[in-house]
């Protein structure tokens, strides 16, 4: 019995990625697909002064949104930044850097990878064979920030060859904004979950102990279901121990100096370089990775998450869904 195969190729030859705006789709594989790897080179702009060199959240927050289409219905769907939150905490698939240039003019390049089945490489989970022109993706670009002059964009993927997947995963993006109080955000019915991301701009940007989410709970079918009470920022807190010393999406500071002043008065002495996984919980139904827990949600009436929130801000939520191949 021969050895199984695989194939990573260049679907999009690296090309600029000219700010607030959306790029034309392009086809993607017609094999089995496992995984894509988006790469974004950035030009610097005085990264000294600003201390951008260590930060990339502006690059990956340009990115606004990345979708994949399987037959123009969107099985991944949401900015980068939720993306490869999700499969940080979902496949330990953090972001990697080949340069990092520190200087004026200079090149930092960042790799995100976007996992399609329950886990990389699996012959059994992928996205299925599909004719030329049925996959395609595309991404749409914010404004450029500081410290950032231009960014050029290419795609990889890896295709399984003699792979016959029976399912692969989904990801899409449901937003919406809490209120002070009970708020119910409904999810997508039919397939089983893998997960749920759940992102929180109070903790993201409040001082005080306040969070949009609040205390959430999941309902199906008016009962509750695997979390019938948790607090956000506990949920945020055991997200953020899941991810240990990952430098690309581990929030921290840089120090900066001015040397012609007091230390006291240097009001940017402390700079934070990455916004890290703060703001983000999981709702974890395979915490074994072998389905054993999966919520079922076929034949269910509706299905969602109910907060008590405390402060009226954005929310967002991204389910991870397996959906079965039809034979």
């Amino acid at each position: 019995m021969g050895r199984s195969q695989f194939l990573q190729s260049i679907a999009l030859p690296n090309e600029d990625m000219p700010a607030s705006t959306q790029r034309a789709a392009f086809a993607l594989g017609v094999n089995p697909l496992s995984m894509v790897f988006l790469r974004l080179q950035i030009t610097n702009t005085n990264p000294s002064a600003l201390l951008t060199y260590s930060a990339i959240d502006d690059a990956i927050g340009r990115v606004t949104n990345i979708k994949i289409l399987r037959r123009g219905v969107a099985i991944v769907d949401g900015s980068l930044r939720d993306i490869a939150m999700l499969n940080a905490v979902r496949w330990g698939l953090f972001p990697g850097a080949s340069w990092f240039n520190k200087t004026n003019g200079g090149v930092r390049t960042l790799v995100f990878p976007l996992c399609l089945g329950r886990a990389p490489f699996s012959k059994d989970s992928a996205l299925p064979a599909t004719q030329r022109g049925d996959l395609l993706m595309q991404f749409t670009a914010g404004a450029n920030p500081a410290g950032l002059s231009d960014m050029n964009v290419s795609v990889e993927q890896v295709e399984l060859i003699d792979a016959t997947p029976s399912d692969y995963v989904k990801y899409t993006t449901i937003a919406a904004t809490a209120v002070v109080g009970q708020f119910d955000v409904p999810l997508p019915i039919g397939n089983p979950y893998l997960g749920v991301l759940l992102f929180d701009t109070g903790i993201t940007t409040l001082t005080t102990d306040v969070s949009s989410w609040g205390t959430v709970a999941l309902l199906k079918d008016n009962v509750q279901q695997y979390f019938p009470t948790s607090d956000m920022p506990t949920l945020a807190g055991i997200l953020a121990s899941q991810m240990g010393n990952s430098f690309y999406l581990t929030g921290g500071h840089v120090h900066q100096i001015n040397d012609g002043a007091a230390l006291s008065q240097s009001d940017d002495a402390e700079m934070v370089s990455t916004q890290g996984p703060t703001g983000y919980g999981y709702l974890d139904f395979d915490p074994t990775r072998d389905g054993e827990y999966e919520l079922d949600t076929v034949g269910a009436a509706a299905l969602l998450i109910r907060g008590v929130g405390g402060s009226a801000t954005a929310v967002r939520a991204m389910p991870l869904e397996r959906v079965s191949v039809a034979k």
